[in-house]
């Protein structure tokens, strides 16, 4: 409704930050695309800012918006964190954000498309993008959120694997360890894909999932 909008909308570019947190020696490429179908905006307080400050903390907070969205369309916007917002509170905060990212789409699947990189360091769009994607440490059954892990490359760049969305995963600080020391190997045939092979050979399959379907406000009478 447009009260919720408004509400939601006012406690996102209002309320104190939360903070950003970075663990750990990171994975650290690029992206680049063909289709421009999405872009993630970073929305704060006062002014809607990553930049806004309260007690010397940044708040960063991200909300994917479809490009038609913003153009009008009725396709739900996403909130980390919170799931699918209505187009209008992602119309509204979109509006609010200091600075945007592109994420560039495959036009009729949604895949994020990308050139490999050819550099080590994860640029922050793209970590940005694999936390999102990822939502939690990849490791089968562990929930430690996205934001506070660090990215790994599924493939070691040092055996030619590449600084890209589909070979980077969030992995906590343990279970990256446990890879490091190759108790654990992990193996991404899709972009969000993960398998995981134990110590017994056993393997483990993951996918990322996709943002959960908006519910309505009020519920139908049959």
């Amino acid at each position: 409704t447009q009260l919720r909008a408004d509400v939601l909308v006012d406690v996102l570019t209002s309320a104190g930050p939360t903070g950003d947190h970075e663990t750990g020696a990171e994975d650290n490429g690029g992206n680049d695309g063909k289709s421009d179908s999405k872009s993630t905006g970073s929305s704060g307080s006062s002014q809607s800012g990553e930049a806004s400050t309260f007690w010397g903390v940044q708040a960063k907070v991200f909300v994917t918006v479809p490009v038609m969205t913003l153009l009008g369309g009725d396709t739900p916007g996403e909130l980390e964190g919170y799931g699918p917002i209505d187009p209008e509170t992602a119309r509204k905060l979109a509006g609010h954000a200091p600075s945007f990212t592109r994420i560039l789409t495959h036009p009729f699947t949604g895949a994020r498309l990308g050139a490999d990189a050819t550099t080590y360091r994860v640029p922050q769009d793209l970590k940005d993008a694999v936390r999102v994607r990822d939502g939690t440490c990849r490791h089968p059954g562990c929930n430690r959120l996205a934001v506070f892990c660090e990215l790994d490359h599924t493939t070691p760049w040092s055996q030619g694997g590449t600084t890209s969305y589909g070979n980077l995963a969030a992995l906590c600080k343990r279970h990256h360890m446990f890879k490091t020391e190759g108790y654990w190997h992990y193996q991404q045939p899709e972009p969000g894909t993960i398998i995981a092979i134990s110590p017994a050979g056993e393997t483990y399959l993951t996918t990322a999932d996709p943002p959960p379907a908006p519910q309505p406000d009020i519920p139908p009478p049959f």
